[in-house]
């Protein structure tokens, strides 16, 4: 015998998933987080890291726990820190560019997100990092165009192993 639901039933069952849906803990994502991908579920793609000084990390590490309690300058002081000790690191760089995206300064995240192109690689997350991160100063600065061209480097920093048969 198959029972047929009432529409009071359906009603309640649609109300319930609606409520679920509607009950996000989650708050809204930083511009920080969005150039970072958080929550984008994208492939990670190849990743390459190098030796890095455990003081460094430290301070990156301090530096993004200042930046989720919005204390911007106090993430900038960690990270300058550790651009004194690694000037040339693009993914210090990059991190003090998001940081500075999240004040609203957008030129001076612009030449650092630049400088940090320069020095990173080519593929893998970081250099998706760059990509959208320029492609949003370009675009706060007005540069549309600029800023399309920038977007549309995204998808070049993704390798992916090519398909066995």
């Amino acid at each position: 015998m198959r029972r047929a639901y009432t529409p009071y039933v359906s009603g309640i069952i649609l109300s319930t998933v609606l409520l679920v849906g509607c009950q996000s803990s989650r708050p809204p994502l930083t511009l920080a987080d969005q150039i970072r991908g958080v929550g984008a579920g994208q492939a990670q793609g190849l990743q390459i890291y190098g030796l890095r000084n455990p003081i460094v990390t430290d301070l990156m590490a301090n530096a993004l726990v200042a930046e989720k309690n919005k204390a911007y300058q106090q993430a900038l002081n960690y990270l300058d820190q550790a651009l004194t000790i690694e000037p040339n690191a693009p993914d210090i760089l990059q991190q003090r560019a998001e940081v500075k995206i999240e004040q609203g300064r957008w030129s001076e995240a612009k030449v650092d997100v630049l400088q940090s192109i320069e020095l990173g690689p080519r593929l893998g997350q970081l250099c998706q990092r760059n990509w959208r991160a320029l492609a949003l100063t370009y675009r706060r600065l007005g540069q549309y165009s600029e800023g399309g061209k920038a977007e549309a480097r995204v998808p070049l920093c993704e390798r992916t192993r090519p398909e066995r048969f």
